[in-house]
């Protein structure tokens, strides 16, 4: 049985929300999803939520691993040694923000959301 192509999760998506970043001379979308952070998870062995819960307090691993996992919603050929590649001290900042603007975008508006997040769930 072959695969259905779909949007769905692609740059293409119309119910994904990017945030953009300039470095050098080129542009960036980031996004985040579910499964490019457990992706990156797997592949690096860093706790990328904890990074997206204190994103005061990341390193260098962390830094690299957020940036690769907004980065190949939009640019799946991305590879986390690219992703490294692109940053610099000087670049730091500006990567920075587009995680941030990125994680944000991620999270369901207020109105959007069905769920009381101060609730917990009582599913059986």
């Amino acid at each position: 049985m072959s695969k259905k192509k779909t949007v769905a999760n692609t740059v293409v998506d119309p119910t994904i929300r990017f945030a953009t970043i300039e470095l050098g001379e080129e542009s960036f979308k980031l996004a985040y999803s579910f499964n490019s952070i457990a992706e990156c998870e797997a592949k690096t062995g860093v706790n990328l939520l904890e990074g997206l819960n204190d994103l005061n307090n990341i390193n260098a691993a962390m830094l690299r691993g957020l940036l690769w996992s907004a980065m190949i919603v939009a640019q799946p050929d991305t590879t986390i040694e690219d992703a490294g590649n692109l940053i610099t001290f000087k670049n730091k900042q500006t990567i920075y923000n587009g995680i941030v603007n990125a994680y944000l975008l991620s999270m369901p508006d207020w109105e959007e959301s069905t769920e009381d997040p101060t609730t917990p769930n009582q599913t059986a």
